[in-house]
C-alpha cells in the first residue's frame, strides 16, 4: 500500500494522471437529463445527431456587447462507429443579432435611403456575429470506448461543421440553440 501511495505521488508531481477520459457511448447520450438532442439540418434520421451535453454549459461572458458561451457537443456518426466530443467557445456579437440589426433600420435609412431588410441579410451574409473555436475534441465508439483522436489539419484545427458559424448554414443554427439553452431566447431575437 505504501508502495502505491508513492507511485501515485511520484506521477502527480511528474503531472500524469491516472484518471481516465470518460467515454461516452450512444445509449448515454440518450439520457434526457445529461444531454439534449438539437434538432438541426444536417441531421439524416439514420441514428446520427448533435448532442449537448447539459452540465457543460457556461456563461463565461466578460462584456456587456457580447455574450460567451462554452459547451461540450456530442457529434454521433453511426456509420464510422464514431461519437465525437466537442469543447467549444462561442463568441456572440450582440450588435449583429438579427433583431438588433432590426431595430437599428432608421438608421441605417438615414444614411442609406435604399436599405431594405434584404440588406441586412447582406450583413449577416458578411459577419454571422458568431464566432466558434474548438478547444479540444475526442473520439469514441458507439459503445463509449476511446478512439484515437486525430488532430486537425494545420489551420483548420478549430473548423467543423458546428465552427465557424456562417449565418444561416448549419453551425449556426446549433450556436443559435446553444445560446437560447443558457440564455432563455435564440441570439437573433436579442434587441439591446
Amino acid at each position: 500500500m505504501k508502495r502505491f501511495l508513492i507511485l501515485m505521488a511520484i506521477l502527480c508531481v511528474c503531472g500524469v494522471s491516472v484518471n481516465s477520459v470518460k467515454a461516452v457511448s450512444n445509449v448515454e447520450l440518450q439520457d434526457t437529463s445529461r444531454f439534449e438532442h438539437i434538432i438541426s439540418k444536417g441531421d439524416t434520421g439514420g441514428g446520427d445527431g448533435k448532442y449537448i451535453e447539459l452540465s457543460t454549459l457556461k456563461d463565461v461572458s466578460t462584456s456587456g456587447s457580447t455574450k460567451s458561451i462554452e459547451a461540450k457537443i456530442y457529434v454521433v456518426l453511426p456509420s464510422a462507429d464514431l461519437i465525437r466530443e466537442y469543447a467549444i467557445h462561442y463568441d456572440y456579437n450582440l450588435n449583429y443579432s438579427f433583431a438588433n440589426l432590426v431595430a437599428k433600420m432608421p438608421e441605417f435609412k438615414k444614411r442609406l435611403p435604399d436599405f431594405s431588410l434584404n440588406d441586412i441579410w447582406n450583413i449577416k451574409m458578411d459577419n454571422s456575429g458568431i464566432v466558434g473555436t474548438v478547444k479540444a475534441q475526442q473520439d469514441y465508439t458507439l459503445n463509449g470506448e476511446s478512439k484515437p483522436t486525430q488532430p486537425g489539419y494545420k489551420g483548420y484545427e478549430h473548423v467543423t461543421f458546428l465552427t465557424p458559424t456562417d449565418f444561416d448554414f448549419e453551425s449556426y443554427h446549433v450556436a443559435n440553440r446553444v445560446f437560447k439553452k443558457v440564455f432563455g431566447i435564440f441570439y437573433d431575437d436579442v434587441s439591446r
